[in-house]
């Protein structure tokens, strides 16, 4: 029965580590993308070959000006939180870390280049929301209490554990 309650825990965390790689993938290649064309958008809208529809003026002038260096900060920061999600899949403690890490700059970059009003509520409680899921998941799998392997012995045959000595 435990057997069984371990499995659906497991398959649970890994519908969400789906999500995540979904969003995180897709963070990545999008900002990376962005900072990579940002001069070349740039100048294809200031010359007027770049047909933007009125409502979407502001938005795009918002974007065009923000500097290069966010979309490479982001990138790399989506990048490290994919790798804290693979982590994760195995059941590492590292990729919770890595993840939340990870996370949590990519909410202090956009304050740190694009201001306060850049930090919406919604993204807040998203990290949260999956930082919290991710922690309580890893921990009832009991990826938080693992202190040493199991072939982990010293040549007297006691166990690295601190708590055995």
């Amino acid at each position: 029965m435990e057997n069984q309650f371990q499995e659906t825990r497991l398959r649970n965390l890994h519908i969400i580590l789906v999500l995540s790689i979904i969003g995180s993938g897709f963070s990545f290649i999008n900002t990376f993308i962005t900072g990579l064309m940002l001069p070349t958008m740039k100048q294809l809208y200031y010359s007027g070959a770049l047909p933007i529809p009125t409502e979407m003026t502001f938005y795009t002038e918002q974007v065009l000006e923000t500097p290069r260096s966010f979309f490479f900060c982001n990138s790399l920061l989506y990048a490290m939180s994919l790798l804290g999600v693979v982590l994760m899949w195995h059941l590492r403690k590292g990729g919770f870390h890595l993840y939340t890490l990870a996370q949590l700059m990519v909410l202090l970059i956009a304050v740190l280049f694009l201001g306060r009003e850049a930090l919406s509520l919604g993204n807040v409680m998203f990290t949260i929301l999956f930082v919290v899921y991710y922690y309580t998941s890893l921990r009832n799998l009991g990826v938080f209490s693992r202190t040493a392997k199991p072939n982990d012995t010293t040549e007297s045959g006691s166990t690295n554990d601190p708590e055995e000595k």
